[in-house]
């Protein structure tokens, strides 16, 4: 099992994930028990698929499932991308890229030159990673007065600039990116709205907090066992999209505002958003699990539910 910093500038930086790479699926409760016990935003599963005739070396396909401490997710950026690192660095270093197959569709990871800031200084040294995730469509909501007051106290009192609606979870837009950096959520009152998960974000208009970046988001996600992700991938696919049109660009830069920090560079293009960042490897050890061990927990786990 790896454990890898995605979307970091630096160690103890982005997102963590834990990527197991594995011969067979082991059975779901022992693989959720295994992402409880890490208590990671995500822990990846891989298992090399049956070879294609005629396929390239490297590029898989690789069959990924990835499962934050209490569920399994149908999609998701930052761990992909340390599944794609740990593939072309340990098991295809003479690969340029990596296809998965997920319960989201099939996603492609590539190496990528380091990308050029706003400022026009190319990233800090490294490998860097290109991942193309589905296009995100995003539709206005209009809450009743009720669940908008709601949404404000549950989002520390933010005012929403606008809000709008994906496949799972909300976009939040506020006025600017200190409000975005304020922004002290109560995780049990965004539990309790009907969303999965809440982003919230802003154009940066130059702000100090976001670091030359072009915008600034944060994710909060207490249903799925994690009350702020530290970068999120299926977020910046969402929020993207409408800063390169708001600032009528092909090209964005993104920070998001965790405790952790991360920066994400996104460009989207029709069906699709390429997000690139870096992943840097924290350690490397080998999960101490017998049959036994997986039969007890399996059983266990199975009977509870």
């Amino acid at each position: 099992m790896f454990h890898l910093d995605a979307f970091a500038d630096r160690l103890f930086a982005g997102n963590p994930a834990a990527v197991c790479l594995l011969t067979a699926w082991l059975p779901v409760p022992v693989m959720q028990s295994i992402a409880a016990e890490n208590r990671l935003s995500e822990t990846a599963f891989v298992v090399r698929d049956t070879p294609v005739a005629g396929d390239p070396a490297g590029t898989g396909p690789y069959l990924l499932r990835w499962f934050t401490p209490t569920t399994e997710m149908p999609m998701c950026g930052h761990a992909t991308l340390a599944a794609a690192h740990v593939i072309l660095t340990r098991l295809e270093p003479g690969a340029d890229q990596v296809i998965f197959k997920t319960m989201g569709g099939t996603l492609k990871v590539r190496r990528q030159p380091a990308p050029v800031h706003g400022d026009g200084k190319a990233g800090s040294g490294g490998q860097y990673l290109r991942l193309d995730l589905p296009h995100e469509p995003l539709t206005p909501r209009h809450p009743d007065s009720d669940e908008a007051a709601r949404l404000s106290a549950a989002l520390g009192g933010l005012t929403p600039a606008r809000i709008l609606a994906g496949s799972h979870d909300w976009y939040v837009l506020a006025d600017s990116a200190e409000a975005v950096a304020n922004c002290r959520p109560d995780p049990a009152a965004l539990a309790a709205l009907p969303p999965r998960a809440i982003a919230i974000a802003s154009l940066a208009h130059g702000a100090g907090v976001a670091q030359g970046a072009d915008y600034v988001c944060r994710f909060f996600a207490p249903r799925l066992g994690v009350d702020e992700d530290p970068v999120t991938g299926i977020a910046h696919a969402g929020i993207a999209p409408l800063i390169a049109d708001a600032l009528g660009r092909n090209r964005v830069e993104g920070l998001q505002l965790s405790a952790r920090r991360g920066r994400v560079w996104a460009e989207p293009t029709p069906g699709h958003v390429s997000l690139t960042g870096r992943v840097i490897e924290y350690s490397e050890g080998t999960i101490a699990l017998s049959i036994a061990d997986i039969t007890a927990a399996a059983s266990h786990l199975t009977a509870v539910a």
